[in-house]
C-alpha cells in the first residue's frame, strides 16, 4: 500500500505515526480493560449461580433439620442396610423399638437423616452435604481442612463460607452455613458446655461445578477471540484512516505549495518562485562558470485589450500567452509571471546566439495566430529584452536591470521584437 503514496505522503505518515501508535495503544488498553472486566464478571456470575444453588440446598437441609427436631424422634423401619445409632446408646437412649407384628424401628436424628439424604443426592446429582462440627459426637462428622476453616470463621461472626476448588478432574464448589445451639441440641451435647446461640457446627455442601467451569471457560475463550478480532479490526481501521489522513495532508501540502509558488491565473511560476529559481541558477552559473540567459517579456498594448474587450477577455489572453510561452521554451528553462502582463524566462546554459534564437521563437509563438476562446479575431504581440550573465556580474539584480533596459528598447523601437 505504501508504494501508492508519494514521498511527502510517506513523510506525513511518519509524522503522524506517534499519534497512530498512541491511538492503537489506547484502543488496545481499552479493549483489554473491557475484556478483563468481562472475565471477572463471568467468574462472579458463575460463583453467584453456584452460591444460589448452595443456598437452596442449605435452606432445604435446615427445613429437614427443623422438621426432624420438631418431632423429636423419627423412627424408620430397620431393613437391610439400616443400622441403629450406637451414639444414642452411649447417651442412654435406646434407639430401637419393636412392634407386635415383629418389625423393628430405629431412631433417626437430623444428622443421620441428612447423611442418608445426601447419599441419594450424590447418586442422582453429585451434590453431597452433611453436618460437621469442631466437637462432633461421631467421627464421621469430623471436619476436613476446608470445613475447619469455615467453622473457625463462623465463631468470628461470618454467616457463610465458600470456595471454588478448581480441580481439573472434578471442580467442586464448597459451601457452609453455621448451625447455632438451640434447646433441642443440648440434649445430645450436654458434655460440650455449649450455650444457647453458640456455633455448634455447620451444614457443609459440595456441589460439582464441572459444567459451570466449562461454560465459563468457553465464555472466556469467546471473549478473548472477540477481543483479538476487535483489536485487529480497530488497528486496521485506524491504519487505513491514518493512511488516508497522510494522503489528504500530502494533497493539501501539494496544493498549498502550488498556491505558494504558482501564479493562479496562468499556472506559471509566480514572482516569488521565479525570482528564487533565478537566484539559484545565477549562483550555479557563477560557481561552474556557465552561461545564463534572462529574457524579460511584455505583451504589447495589453491595456488596450482590457479597455476594448474587458478584463475577463484580458485574463484569457494572459492564459493563452502563458500556454504559448510554456510550449515555446525548452524543458529545462524556467518561466514565470512577474507582473500584470510581464513574464520572465530563465534559460540555463544558454549563450548569446541561443538566447536570441530562443527569444525569437517565443515572440513568433505568441503572435503567430489569433487568441483562442475570445470573440472575434484577437491577435497579440510581445516584446522581449535579453541579458546574458557575464563574468563581471556579481549581483543578479544587475542582469535583471539589463534585461529590463533591453525590453524598453524593444518597445521603443516598435514592439513585437527582441532587443
Amino acid at each position: 500500500m505504501a508504494r501508492r503514496f508519494s514521498t511527502s505522503q510517506m513523510h506525513n505518515f511518519k509524522l503522524i505515526r506517534p499519534f497512530f501508535i498512541s491511538l492503537c495503544l489506547v484502543i488496545f488498553l481499552f479493549i483489554i480493560a473491557i475484556s478483563g472486566y468481562l472475565f471477572q464478571h463471568i467468574n462472579t456470575q458463575m460463583l453467584e449461580r453456584l452460591r444460589e444453588q448452595a443456598i437452596s440446598y442449605t435452606g432445604l437441609i435446615h427445613y429437614i433439620k427443623s422438621w426432624n427436631t420438631f418431632y423429636e424422634y423419627i423412627y424408620v423401619e430397620k431393613k437391610q442396610g439400616v443400622e441403629s445409632s450406637e451414639y444414642l446408646r452411649k447417651m442412654g437412649i435406646t434407639p430401637d423399638v419393636s412392634t407386635k407384628d415383629g418389625r423393628t424401628f430405629t431412631i433417626r436424628n437430623h444428622a443421620i437423616v441428612i447423611s442418608e439424604i445426601s447419599k441419594r443426592s450424590e447418586q442422582q446429582d453429585g451434590v453431597k452435604f452433611r453436618i460437621t462440627s469442631l466437637a462432633p459426637i461421631s467421627s464421621t462428622n469430623a471436619p476436613d481442612a476446608f470445613e475447619r476453616d469455615g467453622l473457625v470463621a463462623f465463631t468470628s461472626g461470618r454467616r457463610e463460607f465458600y470456595q471454588l476448588i478448581n480441580n481439573q478432574s472434578q471442580p467442586l464448589y464448597r459451601y457452609m452455613t453455621p448451625l447455632y445451639v438451640e434447646p433441642s441440641c443440648l440434649e445430645c451435647h450436654k458434655s460440650s458446655n455449649y450455650q444457647l446461640g453458640n456455633v455448634i457446627g455447620a451444614v457443609s455442601l459440595s456441589i460439582p461445578a464441572r459444567q459451570q467451569v466449562q461454560e465459563a471457560k468457553w465464555s472466556r475463550i469467546l471473549i478473548m477471540l472477540s477481543a483479538l478480532l476487535s483489536i485487529g479490526l480497530f488497528f486496521a481501521i485506524v491504519y487505513l484512516l491514518t493512511w488516508r489522513l497522510a494522503k489528504t495532508l500530502g494533497i493539501a501540502q501539494q496544493q498549498l505549495k502550488r498556491m505558494a509558488t504558482t501564479d493562479e491565473l496562468t499556472g506559471l511560476n509566480n514572482r516569488r518562485q521565479i525570482m528564487g529559481r533565478l537566484d539559484e541558477e545565477f549562483q550555479r552559473s557563477q560557481r561552474y562558470d556557465e552561461p545564463l540567459c534572462l529574457i524579460s517579456l511584455d505583451i504589447d498594448h495589453f491595456k488596450n485589450i482590457n479597455d476594448t474587450y474587458g478584463h475577463p477577455i484580458g485574463d484569457i489572453v494572459l492564459q493563452k500567452v502563458a500556454e504559448r510561452l510554456h510550449h515555446a521554451v525548452r524543458s529545462y528553462d524556467v518561466v514565470g509571471r512577474v507582473g500584470g502582463e510581464e513574464f520572465l524566462v530563465v534559460a540555463p546554459a544558454t549563450g548569446h546566439s541561443e538566447a536570441l534564437a530562443l527569444s525569437e521563437r517565443i515572440i513568433v509563438a505568441i503572435s503567430c495566430k489569433a487568441v483562442e476562446g475570445v470573440p472575434g479575431e484577437v491577435y497579440v504581440t510581445a516584446s522581449a529584452g535579453v541579458a546574458i550573465v557575464g563574468p563581471d556580474d556579481e549581483q543578479v539584480e544587475a542582469v535583471l536591470k539589463r534585461a529590463d533596459e533591453a525590453l524598453y528598447r524593444a518597445k521603443t523601437n516598435g514592439r513585437n521584437q527582441v532587443a
